[in-house]
């Protein structure tokens, strides 16, 4: 038998972590890259399409990574959300009773924004992640 391409068994094993590791790593980047893409993407759409009376509404929005704990585990999120006008999301995108000191007058007109721009965001975010995972693949 030929000691030709023969290696141990731990050079092996070695070897396949290191590949794993690196694959592992490149997948990271490729999430990371994917949710900032996605969530910008996100934060640029609310600004364009939330409703806006005095305009303050409409800018804060913003994004931000926040580290998670769950259990011993620890986990990356991307959240995008409203800064100073968090209150008014639920209102103005849902429908809600208008009152006043004399009692209710009617419902508001629900102004679905945010549902569309998760919507946007989700699909933008697999179309990045799977580019940036064929890069790492070849």
């Amino acid at each position: 038998m030929s000691k030709v391409g023969q290696i141990s068994i731990d050079k092996f094993l070695d070897t396949m972590n290191l590949t794993l590791e690196d694959y592992a790593s490149g997948v990271d980047e490729c999430l990371k890259t994917a949710s900032n893409e996605a969530g910008e993407s996100a934060e640029k759409e609310l600004h364009q399409t939330s409703p806006s009376l005095t305009g303050r509404y409409r800018k804060s929005w913003t994004f931000q990574e926040k580290e998670v704990r769950r259990g011993r585990t620890y986990r990356t999120e991307l959240v995008v959300y409203n800064a100073e006008r968090y209150r008014l999301t639920h209102l103005l995108e849902k429908s809600h009773r208008i009152a006043n000191k004399y009692g209710s007058y009617g419902m508001s007109k629900a102004q679905p924004h945010i549902s569309i721009a998760q919507k946007n965001a989700e699909t933008k975010f697999v179309k990045v992640f799977e580019q940036e995972l064929g890069r790492i693949r070849t």
